[in-house]
């Protein structure tokens, strides 16, 4: 789900960094060329070998690694794995127990057995009834279950046709929206359309992360397309949902002015402690991540979780899924075969997600984001002890020559851009 909202942010700060750009006045290029001169005037002694920061490029490695495993693991199939889990209990069955099986029955028992003999037969078993809880209830049981069926590499299943279904995803989407133009209205209909395009494979995808394991080849596993017009709907809905997850905050942050706020303006109402002012201004400022959040729960969770769902019932006969799934609680008697039966199938998904189903996926999602910052916090201290081993002064010059030849590299293509531009 956060493939879209990334690549947007990426959009945003090459475009804030031509804006940036645009502005630099002489005496910042100045600045910015006698910063990039600092590391040239230290002199041999300080010169940085490059296998020195050989140690800081492995904990980066290593860390950005668990970080794209916790996200694939917990984010995508152990978080499938809870969209489609359905209640499970277990029926107990013994014989029922004489009242009079340890101790000697009380002497008027004959003489009042008639008055207490039922007109019908009572049953001689009892049944108890226990409820499992869910396998996806935590991480630990998730990630147990899932080593017990595939392995250790079971975490990752699927991990293949996820890098072909984005690739895809990405490269198609790019080409046609640089096609239609790279307006918002063209990246949009663009990535809506590969969605649509794309939603068998994403189906495939879903089936090998939930079912067990196959020997057929994925092409084979592709459900034919007569069987697939019931993922239209939820596909189209889940692309949509994921596009106004990025695109609702933008227009709240467009509403409420905040691309015109500057940073002297909130620093000079900070110094003269203007409470109401700064009030307003941090209330401008988290309407955009909570309508973000409201957007994420309220509408892309469950219309992920719908779609998850139906792929699960699409999955063939012959194929079953790892953790328990009620498929007749959404197919129920709708015959998919039947003309309106896709919509009554999305409407009847979407209501099959229960409260409990619900916090169970957030409660995963939350456990991954709280993972990741974990890998991140400990990766930071690392380097930065690395760091400090290895020269942090002379490091500390290095970066901030070169991230000066960057960006008067960046001026000095706008700059012959907007010559050629005049020149033509």
């Amino acid at each position: 789900m956060s493939g879209p909202i990334l690549g947007h942010l990426a959009r945003r700060g090459v475009q804030a960094a031509q804006d940036h750009f645009k502005q630099a006045s002489p005496a910042y290029v100045a600045k910015l060329q006698q910063d990039a001169a600092l590391y040239e005037q230290q002199g041999p002694a300080g010169e940085i070998n490059p296998m020195e920061l050989l140690p800081i490029v492995i904990t980066a490695i290593i860390a950005l690694a668990l970080i794209a495993s916790i996200r694939y693991s917990v984010g995508e199939v152990m978080s499938s794995l809870a969209m489609i889990e359905s209640p499970s209990s277990t029926a107990i069955i013994e014989p029922k127990a004489s009242p009079y099986a340890d101790d000697a029955p009380p002497a008027y028992a004959d003489a009042e057995k008639e008055s207490f003999i039922p007109s019908e037969a009572e049953p001689d078993v009892e049944v108890t009834v226990i409820a499992h809880k869910p396998i996806t209830s935590k991480v630990v049981t998730t990630m147990g279950h899932l080593q017990r069926i595939g392995g250790f590499r079971a975490r990752w299943r699927g991990l293949g046709l996820s890098i072909l279904y984005h690739g895809l995803h990405g490269t198609i989407s790019n080409l046609l929206a640089g096609f239609m133009g790279f307006g918002l209205g063209g990246r949009f209909i663009s990535y809506v359309l590969v969605s649509l395009g794309l939603a068998r494979i994403h189906m495939v995808w879903t089936h090998s992360m939930i079912a067990y394991p196959s020997a057929k080849p994925f092409w084979r596993r592709i459900v034919p397309r007569k069987q697939c017009k019931a993922i239209l709907l939820p596909s189209l809905v889940f692309a949509v949902a994921q596009q106004a997850t990025i695109g609702l905050p933008l227009m709240v942050a467009f509403a409420m002015g905040l691309p015109e706020i500057k940073r002297e303006h909130v620093m000079a109402t900070a110094q003269h402690e203007n409470c109401g002012q700064m009030a307003l201004l941090a209330l401008r400022f988290f309407a955009v991540p909570a309508t973000a959040i409201f957007v994420v729960l309220a509408v892309l969770l469950p219309a992920s979780m719908t779609l998850t769902r139906i792929e699960a019932a699409l999955l063939p006969e012959d194929e079953q899924t790892i953790v328990p799934f009620d498929k007749e609680a959404i197919v129920g008697e709708l015959d998919l075969t039947v003309r309106g039966s896709s919509k009554a199938l999305f409407v009847q998904a979407w209501r099959s997600i229960d409260r409990s189903a619900r916090l169970r996926v957030v409660k995963m999602y939350v456990k991954m984001v709280l993972a990741q910052f974990t890998i991140v916090v400990i990766g930071l201290h690392l380097a930065m002890a690395e760091f400090y081993v290895i020269g942090g002064e002379r490091l500390a010059v290095l970066i901030k020559s070169g991230a000066a030849q960057v960006k008067l590299m960046a001026i000095e293509v706008h700059q012959q851009a907007q010559a050629d531009a005049m020149n033509n």
